[in-house]
């Protein structure tokens, strides 16, 4: 509602029926503040993730070797992706987050000491190492299990609304899982890089999709914005 809606005949201090339409504004008034309480709930459950990611950021930072990545992570920030999924997305890179991600789900941690080739391998995903095939499909589990605990309901519907048609996480995936290869000493092309981002993510909405009625049935009973 706003001022322009306001009309002066339906002021509580006018006419006969001043008492029941005062009535009707404290109700609305009451269902706006509860309305209020459980986006503020909702958005300070996603904080405790933007802490976390701004604990991991800050030791990326300190490493050079991260600075590629962190202006595309950052336009994800600012179109409105939520936290936990971005830090799912670093996770293949970075073993201390899927730690984290892993502890919070209630599953073991992955033991992966990259194997970096000494000459560069071009990809070749029927002759992939066992060990580097098992880690890009445990950082799969890791996204999938990030987006289902503890989320804040707004902003994950956001970023199912934004998964599959933003330019901007399709790129910052792909060159996540670039940055993994290239670490390994496997040279992936930017187009394969993008087909593989591109069918994970389309997986991911899936996956999400599948549990929204239980996590929506979970903002209930916590009382968060549906």
């Amino acid at each position: 509602m706003s001022i322009e809606d306001f009309n002066p005949s339906e002021s509580p201090e006018s006419g006969s029926n001043g008492a029941e339409i005062s009535e009707k504004y404290k109700e609305q008034a009451q269902k706006a503040s509860a309305g209020i309480k459980r986006t503020q709930k909702d958005e300070s459950k996603a904080k405790k993730y933007d802490f976390l990611l701004a604990k991991f950021l800050v030791e990326m930072i300190l490493k050079k070797k991260y600075d590629p990545l962190l202006g595309e992570l950052f336009a994800c920030l600012d179109a409105g992706y939520g936290t936990n999924f971005l830090l799912g997305i670093l996770s293949l890179i970075y073993l201390p987050i899927s730690h984290e991600i892993r502890r919070a789900g209630g599953k073991n941690e992955i033991q992966f000491s990259a194997p970096k080739y000494e000459e560069i391998h071009t990809f070749d995903s029927d002759n992939l190492p066992s060990d580097i095939r098992d880690r890009v499909n445990d950082w799969i589990g890791d996204m999938e299990l990030v987006v289902q605990f503890e989320v804040s309901s707004i902003i994950t519907k956001r970023t199912l609304g934004l998964i599959l048609y933003d330019e901007k996480v399709r790129l910052f995936t792909s060159s996540v899982f670039s940055f993994f290869f290239h670490e390994v000493g496997i040279k992936i092309s930017e187009s394969k890089s993008k087909s593989y981002s591109e069918f994970i993510l389309g997986e991911l909405e899936k996956s999400l999709k599948l549990h929204m009625p239980e996590l929506e049935q979970k903002w209930s009973q916590e009382g968060l914005e549906i």
